[in-house]
């Protein structure tokens, strides 16, 4: 007997296609005699193949051979048999059936507006590989369907600059190949860091790729977001509410030691590793799939480099597939036409892919976008996907919070404008609809949110933190946030403008008109500075006389006319402000600014322009009563011989300063400055701990590289303002890398709240951590706070296992403890938040620039908030790429506290910090004159429901109607009417969040009534005219 052994059997991943399909299969066989020719038997219990072999040669060897494809689990028998028909050899096997694999590979350019050059240069580079990725599909044109050359567009600002600034005949081009699928864009518009989203702005982040959809009709249904390692749960809502059914993230594992826990514990999410796939559910109920791969996953197999490597590595690669229990036959795997950030596209694939399907029937490679993958796995794997697990929450982002705050005066104003843009666009709608608006606001509008987007995408600067080119890159990236903010200003104090023209004032003398931005009926402080900053346009009109034009053109800071101020004369002597509503006089006091340190905007510019007219350091102060819901209230400036009535501060001989109102009484101590008592009269409560490690209101500086904390020295306590509306005291001092820290404390007459100013000057000290405590003192806390279009309970809404170091917050966070006490804490500018403690830095060794010794932070979770403290995070310089080591500014941050008892959802805490964040706006006017609009106060829309707000107004993108965006704020599914004066509604529809109509609804008159579920976003269709309170 010959000494012949089949030593092992193993089948491959690989089929060939001769009339039937065939598995390649490996036989290792050891020959110890001479060479003989042989045939193979392959045996099922139905069936014999018989296969030639040649000759086996003496020695052990692989041979690969092709049998017929057996799609059955059964025991194979394989003989080899010499030429005399003897059975020299056999094993038995257990034969279970290899998958038909099918590589759906995608090309696509991982966007970084920076990082690999200056983002203009960036810019410039995509005209080239959009008009390269042209080139190869007309290239592949004529090839086989599945290896023509195909391109996903990762997100969407790279195509918009192509549309914008290309010509036309370039612009067909592209959109021919985008309607015919060869180029496929995701839903997105940046990779955004989206727990710094705003409520309207995380929507617009779709609004792009959807108005090229609707207009040209090109499929849209798939969103990424790469490499940025964590996702607000608004996301979600807002993905499901335009029926985008997939978000397909490529997220940075590689951010993460092995020995790290990444963004959520795998173990339970993800516990077979990537890629993997589960249901992810948002806060409304509505439901997307969320597929999850690492960035980078597969792309170094070879696909865009060689056939020969590729036919090393995908085996292994697909047999480890298997091996984990991965459910599909099909998988996706994401390249780049080169080993960069915005790589330039590369055929390279395809040629490969080409010639890898003229040999294999399977692995099958499909040059691909993402829409078909999930079409394919929808259609092949629908009951799978059914059975997928569900997970609720936040994946709270452990990097680029934090590194926003590398530039936070920037991040400051690119936060305001979050609330700015909105106001802005529910004037300019409504002033347009009503009387006109002779403007390009609709074009500044959508160039504010681009703006808006861009500073929120995740590319803050370069590779390298330092130099003459990352200068380059914060200017470039910082220049966003002062756009966005300057540009929404500017249509906002037109709109105002242009509806305090219509308002009837047939009196002759000053008023001021105070509006209201929000939703909801409001009580609040208004500052009316004597002369606020111009618009940022000066438009040209042409002079009428008589009401007929002159030829003579000029120009002004509003619409036809300058921004009216009364003379400064008129507050140089007594005078009352007289509520037209009621026809009380109401108290008020003038603030003047004295100090370039204040904690008021723009105060070293007013102080300096002071000399030049008093009226720049100027404002008046007072409380508007009952301004009416997304509306405006008359009041009248009178001269008068007596002058207001003025409280003052009282001084404490032991305990510091004190200062109080009705509401709350304030112990400061005068050595650290931080405040030792905040005593809630109402409610009987102290809301300091005295026992925290941090004081109330203390800043701390700490240093990234050894841990140690500095706060504040060279304290100076002094009275602030005096007066019958606000009061405050002044803490001034310095501390490690800031040269300055001044803090104001407020209180006001009847607004039961207290709020903390800061101004901070920053120096160049490097690697710095600053922090802000306010420890509050509360048993067994349970903590809230408010996230984009979201209500978010710390680490019960939190996929398990994810970050509890920091949290990006919007406009509130809400405390409450065992009794129901609450505490409702709020910033309109600091967006993060540590809460329970002071924790050490988070941030991954990607970003991570120096660690301290005996560094905690490897794997720090914690289950829950044993203490009620809240430590504001607002700046941090520890980067060694992308953000920056250093940052100097001046930075101005308010705080705004209040105390209650009772639930949440009584919309206290949403009222606060909304009203935070949306002061009243006042505006000067001049009687003696006739208008349309009611003189007292008018209300533009009125909501029936105090738990559903308005968030936006807008005109609709087709041009047929204006569009209301509700959104339900306490988790109650609502019956909502909706009454809009200054309209008459003919048609009212429910649009999806790209308002694509979906149902009609009921309309009376200038109602609309709707339903709304709970925490859910309701878009409304118009089709209206307008309608003057006169008509």
């Amino acid at each position: 007997m010959r000494g012949v052994r089949i030593e092992a059997i193993k089948q491959t991943c690989f089929f060939i296609r001769e009339k039937v399909l065939k598995n390649v299969v490996e036989l290792t066989i050891s020959n110890e005699g001479e060479a003989f020719k042989a045939t193979l038997m392959v045996s099922t219990p139905s069936t014999t193949h018989k296969i030639p072999l040649g000759y086996i040669n003496a020695g052990r060897r692989i041979y690969r051979v092709h049998i017929p494809d057996i799609r059955e689990e059964v025991s194979v028998k394989f003989s080899i048999h010499d030429e005399s028909g003897n059975t020299v050899a056999e094993k038995t096997v257990k034969w279970r059936p290899r998958r038909h694999w099918i590589i759906y590979l995608v090309q696509y350019s991982h966007h970084d507006l920076g990082y690999t050059d200056i983002p203009q240069n960036v810019l410039r580079e995509y005209i080239d590989f959009y008009d390269s990725i042209m080139q190869f599909c007309e290239e592949t044109e004529d090839w086989p369907e599945e290896t023509k050359f195909r391109y996903q567009v990762e997100q969407f600002w790279s195509i918009n600059y192509y549309l914008k600034t290309q010509p036309k005949h370039k612009v067909d081009r592209l959109l021919k190949l985008l309607k015919e699928g060869r180029i496929e864009i995701s839903a997105l518009f940046g990779n955004e860091v989206s727990g710094l989203c705003g409520h309207e702005e995380i929507i617009r982040l779709v609004y792009p790729s959807f108005k090229l959809k609707n207009t040209h009709g090109i499929l849209v249904s798939v969103a990424e977001l790469n490499d940025v390692p964590g996702l607000s749960w608004g996301l979600a809502t807002v993905l499901a509410g335009c029926g985008v059914k997939v978000i397909a993230p490529l997220l940075p594992r590689w951010y993460y030691r092995p020995d790290q826990i990444p963004f959520w514990d795998e173990s339970v999410v993800t516990p077979s590793g990537a890629p993997a796939a589960f249901w992810w559910e948002s806060l409304d109920g509505s439901r997307i799939l969320f597929w999850y791969q690492d960035i980078g996953f597969g792309e170094n197999l070879g696909f865009a480099e060689s056939y020969e490597k590729l036919l090393k590595e995908l085996p292994k690669f697909l047999d480890k597939l298997e091996e984990k229990g991965y459910p599909f036959n099909v998988i996706l795997v994401r390249v780049r036409g080169a080993a960069r950030d915005n790589s330039p596209p590369s055929i390279r694939p395809c040629l490969i892919a080409k010639e890898w399907n003229e040999k294999w029937a399977y692995p099958r490679i499909i040059i691909s976008t993402l829409s078909s993958f999930f079409k394919y796995l929808e259609e092949n794997y629908s009951k799978s996907l059914e059975k997928l697990p569900v997970f609720r929450g936040e994946i709270p982002d452990s990097d680029y919070p934090v590194g926003a705050t590398s530039t936070m005066q920037a991040t400051i104003l690119n936060r305001n404008a979050h609330d700015l843009i909105p106001s802005a666009e529910k004037f300019a709608t409504i002033a347009d609809y009503l009387l006109g608006l002779p403007y390009p606001y609709k074009e500044y509008l959508k160039e504010a949110y681009e703006h808006n987007l861009l500073y929120d995408e995740h590319t803050w600067g370069l590779c390298c933190p330092f130099g003459p080119a990352q200068e380059a890159s914060r200017i470039e990236k910082i220049l966003h946030a002062y756009k966005a903010y300057t540009l929404a200003h500017d249509v906002l104090v037109k709109s105002l403008n242009r509806i305090v023209d219509a308002i009837d004032l047939p009196e002759k003398g000053y008023y001021l008109v105070v509006f209201n931005p929000l939703s909801w009926k409001r009580t609040d402080i208004v500052r009316a500075w004597l002369r606020d900053p111009d618009p940022c346009g000066h438009p040209v009109y042409e002079v009428l006389q008589n009401g007929k034009p002159t030829g003579i053109l000029v120009h002004g800071s509003v619409v036809e006319r300058d921004a009216f101020y009364p003379p400064l004369e008129l507050f140089e002597k007594p005078f009352s402000i007289v509520d037209l509503e009621t026809g009380e006089e109401v108290k008020y006091q003038i603030v003047s600014v004295r100090e370039p340190e204040s904690t008021l905007d723009f105060a070293a510019d007013r102080v300096g322009l002071a000399p030049v007219e008093g009226r720049y350091a100027k404002q008046i102060v007072f409380v508007a009563e009952n301004v009416p819901p997304l509306g405006y209230k008359v009041y009248k400036i009178v001269p008068k011989t007596r002058s207001p009535l003025s409280n003052s501060v009282k001084k404490h001989d032991t305990n510091g300063y004190i200062i109080e109102n009705e509401y709350y009484r304030i112990v400061i101590d005068p050595n650290t400055g931080a405040v030792i008592s905040l005593f809630d009269k109402e409610l009987g409560r102290e809301l300091v701990d005295s026992e925290a490690p941090h004081g109330f209101s203390q800043l701390i500086v700490r240093e990234s590289a050894t841990g140690k904390e500095h706060y504040v020295e060279r304290i100076q306590v002094k009275e602030g303002l005096n007066g019958p509306v606000v009061k405050s005291i002044v803490v001034r001092g310095k501390a490690y890398g800031c040269p300055l820290v001044l803090k104001e404390i407020f209180l006001y007459s009847k607004i039961k709240k207290v709020d903390f100013y800061y101004r901070i000057l920053k120096d160049s000290t490097p690697m710095l951590e600053i922090y802000i405590a306010f420890p509050f003192k509360m048993h067994n806390p349970s903590f809230k706070y408010e996230g984009p279009n979201i209500v978010v309970t710390p680490i019960k809404d939190q996929f398990p296992g994810s970050h509890t170091c920091y949290y990006p917050v919007q406009h509130w966070v809400n405390i409450c403890d065992d009794k129901g006490f609450r505490v409702t804490w709020s910033s309109p500018d600091a967006h993060l938040i540590e809460l329970g403690g002071l924790w050490p830095l988070g941030v991954s060794w990607a970003h991570h620039g120096v660690t301290p010794p005996k560094y905690p932070h490897k794997n720090l979770r914690v289950s829950k908030f044993e203490k009620a403290y809240i430590y504001s995070f607002i700046l941090c310089n520890n980067f060694k790429t992308n953000f920056y080591t250093t940052q100097v500014g001046d930075l101005v941050l308010r705080y705004s506290i209040t105390s209650h008892m009772g639930d949440w959802r009584t919309n206290i805490s949403r009222n606060h910090g909304w009203s935070a964040a949306n002061p009243l706006i006042p505006v000067f006017a001049e009687g003696g004159r006739r208008g349309k609009l009611p003189t007292k106060s008018y209300s533009f829309c009125e909501i029936d429901k105090p738990n559903v707000m308005i968030t936006t107004i807008k005109p609709s993108e087709d041009g047929e109607g204006l569009v209301l965006r509700l959104l339900e704020t306490s988790g109650r599914n609502t019956t909502v009417t909706i009454k809009l004066p200054f309209l008459s509604i003919k048609k009212a529809y429910i649009t999806d969040l790209v308002e694509k109509e979906l149902e009609p609804v009921e309309v009376q008159g200038n109602q609309v009534t709707t339903t709304i579920k709970m925490f859910g976003i309701t878009t409304l269709k118009l089709i209206a005219k307008a309608l003057l309170p006169s008509e």
